[in-house]
């Protein structure tokens, strides 16, 4: 018997947001409070990442597929592995409400959410560093609206 991942969730007036991977081939979206990661060689091949404790809405892969930003209705953003069990790096509060969509920078330091907060349109920008001579993780988030609609 085969069993396949779930669908993404859909919610009207909004579209699904799927991410990939071209090096893994893997595409990942989300369902509920999970974020699936399917394989599309074999889509039997399916990881699900289960720790948000909101509804998740949207998971961009970072640039070099080591990475997922995740984030859900509560506004916050979780950084985790793609290996190692998902191993979590940074969670990030980034918006009071809801964010719709985030996006990695091509060199891998920012992301960009954006979202709703207080009945209003905001996107944030926030820093990921990586020194490897350290071996250490250092988060820096930026409290500056870059937009406001």
């Amino acid at each position: 018997m085969e069993t396949y991942a779930c669908t993404p969730s859909t919610e009207r007036g909004r579209g699904i947001l799927i991410s990939g991977d071209s090096k893994s081939n893997t595409i990942t979206y989300t369902n509920a409070r999970s974020v699936i990661m399917m394989n599309l060689q074999n889509p039997l091949q399916v990881s699900v990442y289960g720790e948000h404790a909101y509804p998740a809405t949207v998971a961009r892969f970072s640039p070099n597929g080591e990475w997922v930003a995740s984030a859900d209705v509560s506004g916050t953003v979780r950084i985790w592995g793609t290996r190692n069990e998902f191993v979590l790096k940074k969670e990030f509060r980034v918006l009071s409400g809801r964010i719709d969509d985030l996006q990695w920078s091509p060199d891998g330091i920012r992301i960009v959410a954006s979202g709703e907060a207080k009945g209003n349109s905001f996107v944030r920008a926030f820093m990921y560093l990586f020194f490897s001579f350290l071996f250490n993780i250092f988060f820096t988030i930026f409290d500056f609206t870059l937009l406001y609609i």
